[in-house]
């Protein structure tokens, strides 16, 4: 990719599919060019295959975004998924699964505690 396209030109194409340029990546690419490309390589990569169809991509990527705190993240999904046809309810679909798994880590992390509190009683 970095052979075939200026910065300039990477950053148009990120504009074209987000609906804007990341303002993230714009400032990475005054810092460090060689980083946006490589950031671009990697979604190319982690994007490709043609075994999880590329809906499923976007609603996973939601929903990991939402699940990591990512606010930025979530709503560039969001806006490119909503670009793509899919709808508002799959998208909730995915952020409120999003929220059961952060939930059921906290009270999964909360095991020893638990174990802690049973062991007091005996």
């Amino acid at each position: 990719m970095r052979n075939k396209m200026s910065i300039d030109q990477l950053l148009k194409a990120m504009e074209n599919e987000f609906g804007g340029q990341p303002i993230v990546m714009q400032k990475l690419s005054r810092l460090h060019a060689d980083a946006v490309f490589e950031h671009a390589e990697n979604k190319n990569f982690a994007m490709g295959g043609d075994k999880i169809p590329a809906k499923y991509k976007l609603l996973m990527s939601i929903s990991v975004a939402a699940a990591t705190g990512s606010e930025n993240c979530t709503k560039t999904y969001t806006q490119v998924a909503r670009n793509k046809g899919i709808s508002k309810e799959e998208i909730m679909e995915a952020i409120l699964l999003a929220r059961f798994i952060v939930s059921s880590e906290v009270v999964s992390t909360a095991h020893d505690a638990m174990h802690l509190m049973l062991e007091e009683n005996k």
